[in-house]
């Protein structure tokens, strides 16, 4: 027996969620499915995975019914500040400055899917699907206007659309036989949340080492959530030191600035790599999220894009709808792609040049660095136009979607 689904989404992670608390009200059949909610990893009690979400999708947040579940354990980010390793000084980034009450808000992962959860409690037409599996898919169906999903359970489905949020080592990318540019930064992003001497009074800071930034960043509670990017050896050195050692080793690198680092939880890993799918969508398939594209965590902005990329391809699906075209057609999602490319380039190269400007040896390089920092924390235009960039509010992104 085959049911039939508007849109099929592989991957019920916070990109893939949030697609369908775009889509809730479209009057579209949603169906999610997921192989199973990954074990939430605490240090501190608190989810170790977190994301910086920017001021422009907290609207977007806001927009979709899900920011009302989710404020609550929202830490604001007021204000950042960055030096470079031993040198004084640096750029500081205060949402004051562009009239915002923060820059945007350090919240758990597992926060924010059981905020979109409850958000899609509200509507008939999603279905959730986990844990399941898909063990086949048929791209052109029977008559070329549908795919067929295959679930592991025997279930058959059928959809104008495939949508693949499933991640950097997505398997409906696979599927559909679309490969990737990789770049292996060779380092690991070492993640755990920790109290300090003195409060963060809601300031994020991120110091540039040799080897990669180490990152403090303010949740509720005063607890911070810090992501230490090292080369692989020096990585795996960390991970293994005793709770002292490790304590020790923190601050002395991060210094003094909110007193002393007094506990650290658990902590945890991942390997820090950049990737970008050379197609965004094909005839039946379209990819968002990692699955699209993955960069380094550099200013936390990964999650950030995708978003972007599910409110993007909402609103493309919602005006096909509209004007009953075939939402699953190249021509249809070939405007998805040409909408996204710009931002996502631009913030993959950003991030590529400044890994390469603050991890290259280069006699002179950390005199122009300090140079251009100065600069650029002196520059008012040029400063606020970096800071509504960066946190996504000059981009034309929608907030809400309706029939």
């Amino acid at each position: 027996m085959s049911d039939y689904a508007d849109v099929i989404i592989v991957g019920g992670g916070m990109v893939g969620l949030a697609l369908a608390c775009a889509l809730r009200h479209t009057g579209l059949r949603i169906v999610i499915i997921e192989r199973g909610e990954p074990p939430v990893r605490l240090s501190l009690g608190r989810d170790c995975r977190v994301s910086a979400i920017v001021m422009g999708n907290v609207r977007i947040l806001q927009g979709l019914g899900v920011w009302e579940h989710l404020k609550d354990d929202a830490g604001p980010m007021c204000m950042m500040k960055i030096w470079d390793n031993q040198e004084q000084g640096g750029i500081r980034f205060d949402a004051s400055e562009i009239e915002e009450e923060a820059l945007g808000y350090l919240i758990e992962n597992s926060c924010t899917q059981a905020a979109m959860h409850k958000a899609l409690m509200d509507s008939d037409d999603v279905e959730f699907c986990s844990p399941a599996e898909i063990s086949a898919i048929d791209w052109y169906g029977k008559d070329g206007k549908q795919a067929t999903v295959t679930l592991a359970d025997g279930r058959v489905l059928t959809t104008p659309l495939i949508i693949g949020a499933d991640g950097g080592r997505s398997w409906v990318r696979e599927q559909a036989g679309i490969n990737c540019w990789q770049r292996d930064y060779e380092q690991k992003g070492v993640v755990v949340n920790v109290r300090t001497e003195l409060p963060h009074r809601g300031i994020a800071f991120q110091r540039f080492l040799p080897t990669g930034p180490l990152a403090f960043l303010p949740l509720t509670d005063n607890i911070c959530s810090i992501v230490w990017s090292a080369e692989n050896t020096e990585a795996d050195r960390l991970l293994a030191m005793s709770d002292d050692e490790f304590l020790n080793a923190l601050n002395l690198t991060f210094g003094p600035v909110l007193g002393r680092v007094t506990e650290a939880g658990d902590r945890a890993a991942f390997p820090l790599k950049g990737q970008l799918a050379k197609h965004m969508v094909r005839e039946r398939v379209a990819l968002v999220g990692d699955a699209a594209h993955c960069i380094h965590p550099l200013a936390g902005l990964g999650v950030n894009l995708g978003l972007r990329d599910a409110m993007v391809l909402a609103q493309e699906i919602a005006d096909a709808k509209r004007f009953d075209e075939d939402w699953g057609e190249l021509s249809v999602l070939d405007r998805y792609m040409k909408q996204r490319m710009p931002d996502v380039l631009s913030v993959m190269g950003s991030m590529e040049g400044l890994h390469r400007i603050f991890t290259t040896n280069i006699p002179g390089l950390k005199e122009m660095r300090g140079l251009g920092m100065r600069l650029v924390g002196n520059s008012g235009a040029i400063k606020h136009l970096l800071m509504r960039n960066s946190t996504g509010l000059s981009l034309p992104v929608p907030k809400q979607i309706r029939k």
